[in-house]
């Protein structure tokens, strides 16, 4: 009887497992993909808000929450909400007044979220269960793209791509805390799981600088052949993964030494533009969106190597990973 219990639990385990989703909006379509990582196919796609650059996922994986950024002639001002299980659209959030929704995180240990609203120049914090704005802080910074928070949820920083800086909120107070100049075109924002440094991509500058998160002193800056448009940190804070889209590729950094471990050339895989990356919650895995090709290249950590690429629509850029395996009639 052990044995079978034993066999049945491993069985759950890996059905578990197996049980997950990429989310990914497809910007030039606008729509967004809902691909299956057990068989590696898209099982669903749906018509979203104009222009879905960035996804958030609640963190029971049941919601995706998706911006309606801007395009030519279009300024969004909407987050719309898809059941992960069925791929259905369950609401839309309205964000009023402030226009040009893109960066985007679920705040942990609620049901909040903060969302950089680019064309105002401000960034908003969204009840999603409420379907209600919470509040608003002014960047006054040009360009407020991106956005990361610190383990504790306590912070929120954000990249101001005009101004070439980034401003901290506090979460708590939804105040400004502060403004700090980086390189120029400072766009991609990532914080270390430890919570001590901000690691950012300066894209006209084509540097990547690292901050002290408690001081907000540069620590270090290293060069970077291509533009470093996104910077994605490993779940373990060992690694830190650049994209560089003028380059079709996706450069490792050891954190630590800040050396480059490794260059993964997504062009091999005729794969192209790549933009937003993701690790796996284990971090054995890291999605890359190549924008330019409609497809997410997946790589095993374990030696940077490209495993296969997975279906998605034109655009395909913002990413979300969910445990739960989406289900269509």
């Amino acid at each position: 009887m052990r044995g079978l219990a034993l066999g049945l639990i491993a069985l759950a385990a890996g059905a578990t497992a197996l049980a997950e989703t990429l989310v990914v909006g497809n910007k030039n379509e606008h729509t967004v993909s809902f691909i299956d990582l057990a068989g590696g196919e898209e099982v669903a796609r749906r018509e979203t808000g104009r222009s879905p650059h960035e996804i958030a996922v609640s963190p029971d994986g049941a919601l995706a929450v998706v911006v309606s950024y801007r395009t030519q002639n279009y300024e969004g001002n909407t987050l719309h909400l898809f059941d992960v299980a069925t791929a259905r659209k369950v609401g839309e959030i309205s964000l009023g007044a402030h226009k040009g929704p893109h960066g985007l995180k679920w705040i942990p240990g609620g049901d909040r979220a903060i969302v950089t609203t680019e064309i105002t120049k401000d960034v908003v914090v969204v009840d999603i269960g409420e379907r209600a704005l919470v509040g608003a802080v002014a960047t006054d910074q040009d360009g407020s793209h991106m956005v990361a928070l610190s383990p504790d949820a306590k912070r929120a920083f954000v990249s101001n791509i005009g101004s070439g800086s980034f401003t901290v909120v506090d979460l708590e107070t939804l105040e400004k805390v502060a403004d700090v100049k980086a390189g120029e075109g400072t766009e991609a924002i990532a914080v270390t799981p430890d919570g001590k440094e901000i690691w950012v991509g300066n894209n006209g500058s084509r540097s990547v600088m690292i901050f002290d998160a408690a001081t907000l002193e540069k620590r270090a800056e290293f060069e970077t052949d291509g533009v470093p448009i996104r910077v994605e940190i490993s779940p373990d804070g060992a690694m830190a993964a650049v994209s560089e889209p003028d380059l079709d590729r996706v450069s490792i950094y050891d954190a630590a030494t800040r050396a480059r471990v490794a260059a993964i050339d997504l062009a091999a895989v005729d794969a192209r533009i790549p933009v937003t990356m993701l690790f796996s919650p284990d971090g054995a895995r890291l999605w890359v969106a190549a924008t330019g090709s409609a497809k997410i290249v997946e790589i095993a950590t374990d030696g940077w190597s490209i495993v296969r690429t997975l279906p998605a629509g034109r655009g395909s850029d913002g990413l979300g990973y969910s445990p739960v395996s989406t289900q269509t009639e």
